[in-house]
């Protein structure tokens, strides 16, 4: 066993480690739910959240960096530490449990970050804060996943500047190039190749690794304050820049061949790219570093003895604060285990399959006849709406648009975490639509003679199912689907363009979650991931229309909302075929519950 003594205290190697190892079980425990999301994300989103697994390795090397002065004086740890742990296991529980604004893992990201700063101030003291500090902060600022309806925001202004930089590059290298929204077009030799500026285009992966790298490199090769500052400031407009000129080579090779602009070649562009962002960030650093000479440094002379580890008050009073918080942070794990159990909690969801295909939805309801084949998307849409099961169909009456027509998206999500729906709203300004006025709701008044009320109870609205029946469109088979509780509204917006200003494009949605209706992209969340379900699902059914002003005059919205709910009459039981039976899902998941209860209790007796 490896001992070193100084100045009085002992510090024994292997206690420290054993100690070390069991704080450590006691956090992941006690934060499971936090960490479980965490290592979700970088896994399934790995080029976008890959590096939060090297960002803990980098906040380390920050501190070994700055070891011998930390080591320098013993260390004081402090009790006053214990206070933010509890702390922060408290609104930890509160972002868990309640009240619902506060139930996300950015909250509980928050009483993780307090709760890691108390542990900090226990163990090493306050003093320690002048090396550690910064490392810490890089650790949380960089290691947290950011959920979507943050990011969002950010990254389609980031899709607006990328896509209205590249077309100002183009155009100025000489080439003939329209930019509608979002959307590029090249025109050479009277054939036009369009490239969609989406999300995965934004630059966001760029900019995020971007700060990551320069605020590392700030701290590590400049010794000012305000050069840091600058240099992690530098970096936005060079990762902007950047990726520009990545969409830009995208738009040049895409009138070669389309496949370039996606997949695994359109990630590759951006790798490329890297390396002279990386050159060009060296040069900027070496420049901030250049607007100050700096007196040569005086030279130390070596320390006969490198610094030990050493604990003010002794180690085992180190040891003591270890176990202590070790033992809070245990008791807290089973505390909120057997809270989560009492109140029949599950902050991971279970995905609900479909009962049967979207694709297997029919192509005719009554006068309404799909026309043209279904709009097919590339990878990089598909990585950006989230999910691969969707349709996207235009129906149009008697099978002719000049008569009206409506086009159909439909996307299904479950299991998944904090999803961002797109709607509208937010995707097609991106597209170059303008927004006229606020968002309205229409009411879906659906002839409802068919259906039959039943017994079966919704457990979250405790409303109970109304029932039709319906055909299959291939079988021919009959069965009685359960309908969705809640009144059938769709939230509703127009838009008109500068190119047409004559035509009014009308987008309305509602969606279905865990058996019930919304109209609200906001609320649908909070349907359809009530904490006190172990299972979720949602859908989204939107439908899209474009009418001329000059024919419909004003009466355009009422041709929409008349057109949308004779679709809606036939269309909603063929859905609810395709869905999830949610009375089943919660028999069973109430089913699994008692189980569990039933078992727990049998082991408790004997």
């Amino acid at each position: 066993m490896e001992e070193r003594t100084l100045q009085g205290d002992r510090v024994q190697s292997w206690p420290l480690i054993i100690a070390l190892v069991c704080m450590l079980g006691g956090i992941v425990w006690a934060f499971y739910d936090f960490f479980r999301v965490e290592a979700y994300i970088a896994t399934t989103q790995p080029s976008d959240w890959g590096h939060i697994f090297v960002i803990p390795l980098i906040a380390f090397w920050f501190v070994w960096l700055r070891r011998d002065e930390l080591l320098e004086r013993p260390l004081q740890p402090s009790w006053s530490g214990m206070w933010f742990v509890l702390l922060g296991i408290v609104f930890y529980i509160i972002a868990m449990m309640g009240p619902g604004q506060l139930i996300h893992h950015l909250t509980r990201s928050f009483g993780v970050f307090v709760s890691c700063f108390g542990l900090v101030i226990l163990l090493l003291g306050w003093g320690c804060l002048r090396v550690v500090g910064f490392p810490f902060l890089y650790l949380f600022a960089f290691s947290v996943v950011i959920p979507d309806r943050v990011m969002t925001p950010i990254t389609y202004q980031l899709q607006d500047m990328s896509a209205k930089g590249a077309w100002l590059v183009l155009t100025l290298f000489g080439f003939d190039t329209d930019l509608s929204g979002n959307t590029l077009t090249l025109f050479e030799n009277g054939v036009s190749y369009p490239l969609n500026v989406a999300e995965a285009c934004s630059g966001m992966r760029m900019l995020v690794a971007f700060l990551a790298l320069g605020t590392a490199m700030a701290y590590v090769g400049l010794n000012r304050t305000w050069q840091r500052t600058l240099l992690i400031l530098l970096g936005v407009p060079v990762a902007i820049f950047v990726n520009v000129l990545r969409v830009v080579t995208l738009g040049l090779l895409s009138r070669y061949d389309s496949a370039f602009a996606a997949g695994d070649f359109h990630t590759f562009i951006g790798l490329v790219w890297l390396f002279p962002a990386f050159i060009v960030f060296i040069g900027l650093m070496w420049a901030v570093r250049k607007l100050v000479v700096e007196a040569p440094a005086a030279i130390q002379p070596a320390s006969p003895t490198p610094p030990a580890l050493r604990f003010k008050g002794g180690f085992s009073g180190f040891l003591t604060k270890t176990m202590t918080v070790t033992f809070v942070y245990a008791a807290s794990a089973v505390l909120m285990a057997l809270m989560m159990s009492a109140l029949s909690g599950f902050l991971a969801k279970k995905p609900v399959p479909l009962r049967a295909s979207l694709d297997s939805l029919s192509s005719s309801f009554d006068v309404w006849q799909q026309v043209g084949e279904e709009r097919e998307y590339d990878a990089a849409v598909i990585e950006s709406l989230g999910t691969s099961q969707f349709i996207d169909r235009i129906y149009a009456v008697n099978g002719q648009p000049e008569k009206g027509y409506l086009t159909l998206h439909i996307a299904y999500y479950s299991g998944t975490i904090d999803d961002v729906p797109h709607i509208p709203e937010r995707c097609w300004d991106a597209a170059g639509l303008d927004q006229m006025g606020d968002s309205t709701r229409l009411s879906l008044a659906v002839d409802q003679s068919d259906w039959v009320s039943t017994d079966v109870v919704n457990v979250g609205s405790g409303l109970s199912y109304d029932a039709v029946k319906v055909v299959h469109p291939v079988t021919g088979a009959e069965q009685m689907v359960n309908l969705p509780v809640g009144d059938l509204e769709l939230m509703t917006s127009v838009f008109t363009t500068t190119q047409d200003p004559d035509m009014r494009r009308v987008g309305g949605y509602f969606f279905i979650a865990n058996g019930r209706t919304c109209a609200s992209s906001f609320a649908v969340r909070g349907l359809a991931f009530d904490w006190t379900q172990e299972y979720a699902y949602y859908c989204k059914v939107q439908f899209s229309g474009a009418f001329k002003v000059s024919v419909h005059g004003d009466d355009f919205l009422d041709t929409y909302q008349g057109q949308v709910t004779e679709l809606s009459e036939q269309l909603l039981p063929d859905l609810m075929r395709c869905l999830p039976d949610w009375s089943e899902v919660e028999a069973v998941s109430s089913s699994s519950t008692g189980s569990d209860s039933e078992t727990n209790s049998q082991t408790q007796a004997s």
